[in-house]
């Protein structure tokens, strides 16, 4: 896939990549400008060792739908968020490199118009297969995070397909996101793309796109490096004891909340999952 911007091509993990060596000077100061929509979380981006067994595990065990599978990425749908599972046999650990967020209405000139209000760069696809008519944007945030803005049709769900999987996921409830500084990175998405914010108990908060969130918090361990630590996926008919026992099956511990609404655990490759009954959070 080749991305091109103001006369240079490079590939997605190459825009990422600038984007991070772009950001190695000092955070600008942000300034108020006009705000865009956010709607949803519209994916995460997921680096793996082996992305055809990450393929595997979740369409198995969760009945994700696979789609666009090429030799370098493939997308993994639930509902109307998909995890985009990159080919990266060099990684030793499983992270997410990015998350892609929806804007509506989708106005390319806006959205880089309000970036750049906030002395941000706006890095354009223009010729990736996965996005080839400027329908999303990456840029940084605060903390120098790989974030992405794209249209509710960025990405074409495919037709549904009944899938044999003994847990069926249905959509995503949220992302875990560890910062320095919590409030500044709340203000920002708040500033930006006017999302709603609940749950804020000084050390962190919710912020509500659609019927999900990114749970914004400071870091547990002071390093400043933003991590998304986990990810959370609403399951259809909710039984904590089945999800449990189908996870044992497979090796894989379970651990129940509080609440019995969630069960933690961590997928093939070892990266945090939180599984969850679709009203584990009250949207506000």
């Amino acid at each position: 896939m080749v991305i091109e911007h103001s006369g240079a091509q490079m590939d997605r993990r190459g825009i990422l990549k600038a984007l991070t060596i772009a950001a190695a000077g000092a955070w600008p100061a942000l300034a108020a400008g006009r705000s865009l929509n956010g709607t949803a979380i519209n994916h995460v981006s997921y680096a793996s060792k082996d992305y055809k067994k990450t393929r595997d595990f979740y369409r198995d065990l969760f009945g994700f739908q696979v789609a666009d599978e090429d030799q370098k990425q493939l997308y993994l749908w639930a509902g109307d968020a998909l995890i985009s599972a990159k080919n990266t046999p060099a990684v030793q650990a499983p992270f997410i490199d990015h998350f892609g967020l929806t804007v509506e209405p989708w106005d390319l000139n806006a959205v880089e118009a309000a970036l750049k209000e906030r002395g941000l760069t706006a890095r354009v696809s223009r010729n990736d297969p996965h996005d080839d008519q400027g329908k999303s944007a990456f840029t940084l945030d605060p903390n120098r995070y790989n974030l992405q803005l794209g249209a509710k049709d960025l990405e074409i769900k495919p037709g549904h397909i009944e899938s044999p999987a003994p847990l069926k996921a249905m959509g995503i409830n949220h992302i875990s996101y560890q910062c320095a500084d919590y409030k500044e990175t709340r203000d920002f998405y708040v500033e930006l793309l006017g999302v709603t914010v609940s749950n804020d108990d000084g050390k962190r908060a919710y912020l509500w796109f659609g019927d999900a969130f990114i749970v914004v918090k400071n870091n547990t361990d002071g390093n400043a490096k933003p991590v998304i630590d986990h990810m959370a996926w609403n399951l259809a008919d909710w039984d904590r004891d089945h999800v449990i026992a189908e996870l044992k099956k497979r090796g894989l511990e379970g651990h129940p909340d509080g609440t019995g609404k969630s069960v933690l655990t961590k997928d093939l490759n070892g990266f945090p999952l939180q599984l969850c009954s679709q009203d584990l959070v009250k949207r506000p």
